[in-house]
């Protein structure tokens, strides 16, 4: 069919080597056409690609319906399965503290109910056992000579105030405590007067006091609670119970033979020679209303010894 040298030249699988494919089947030669491509022809088509293509889809998924079906315990339950360990300590700290915080708020305002709520019964007039205060025994008695006393001298603590029993004992403590440790004394006055109204014994009758220096042998020392200056902001105001309590420690001081009946009432400015302002200007303008004061600063520049002469040459 061909001359020789030009028949189909095989290769070593059986095949033809040609333009199209040749399959030698024993002594058979089969042609096969090529595969050609299929090609359409497309003209003036916007909506057509060839090859491969990448698209985005942007898809919400809404799980609020899942969420509506599970019970409040079952969703918790869930939350805390699928948080981390550390998520769940955070969780358990802030749970406790929630808890501590409730507690304590219940604590204080229902259980421990505070003590200035509790009735406060006790009596006007306060003893130095009452008051839990130290004992000390290196105050000397007033000289007998000076017997009734005639003169009364008040004074503040110009320090802070207290309107219940309890609150007034702490202070009387803490003042007779600084006073014991710093000083080497007891505390300095013969009697206190609270700003609750009451009196509180100190050094008590016929005890000498270290309240106002040349004047101590001869005089009753009266302190009252607080810080008296009207200068001051926050200052304390004497009170209508204060003074009664003043004179009904007074007149129990004469009944019992301690005082004079004539005794004279000043303030520790009136004699003191230090330029003090004790007892303050509040409780100094509410003393010079007392039938006891002494408005002609009789005592000023004289000492014990003067004062008791005095008054025996009348």
């Amino acid at each position: 069919m061909w001359p020789d040298g030009e028949g189909p030249s095989h290769n070593g699988h059986g095949r033809a080597s040609s333009g199209s494919e040749v399959v030698v089947i024993g002594d058979q030669v089969t042609s096969t056409a090529a595969l050609q491509p299929t090609i359409s022809n497309i003209h003036n088509s916007t909506k057509c690609h060839i090859g491969p293509k990448f698209v985005s889809i942007s898809q919400t998924v809404h799980s609020n319906e899942v969420v509506k079906d599970l019970s409040c315990p079952r969703y918790l339950w869930d939350l805390v399965k699928n948080s981390t360990r550390a998520e769940r300590v955070l969780c358990s700290i802030a749970s406790l503290l929630v808890i501590l915080c409730i507690f304590l708020i219940v604590y204080f305002t229902v259980i421990a109910k505070p003590n200035e709520e509790e009735p406060d019964t006790a009596p006007w007039n306060i003893s130095r056992e009452m008051w839990l205060a130290e004992p000390y025994s290196y105050t000397n008695e007033i000289d007998s000579v000076f017997e009734p006393l005639r003169l009364v001298i008040i004074q503040h603590s110009a320090g802070s105030e207290c309107h219940r029993f309890a609150s007034c004992a702490s202070v009387l403590r803490n003042i007779q405590g600084y006073y014991i440790k710093v000083k080497h004394r007891d505390i300095p006055y013969n009697f206190q007067i609270g700003n609750d109204g009451r009196v509180y014994e100190g050094r008590g009758w016929r005890k000498e006091g270290a309240h106002t220096q040349f004047y101590n042998r001869c005089s009753v020392g009266i302190g009252f609670l607080g810080d008296y200056r009207e200068e001051l902001i926050g200052h304390s105001s004497v009170t209508a119970l204060q003074q009664t309590r003043a004179h009904m420690l007074l007149n129990a001081g004469v009944q019992m033979g301690f005082l004079h009946p004539d005794y004279y009432v000043v303030g520790a400015s009136d004699i003191q020679r230090d330029g003090t302002e004790s007892p303050g200007s509040n409780l100094y303008r509410a003393i010079q209303q007392w039938a006891h004061f002494d408005h002609e600063n009789r005592f000023r520049n004289k000492s014990c010894d003067e004062i008791n002469a005095m008054f025996k040459r009348n």
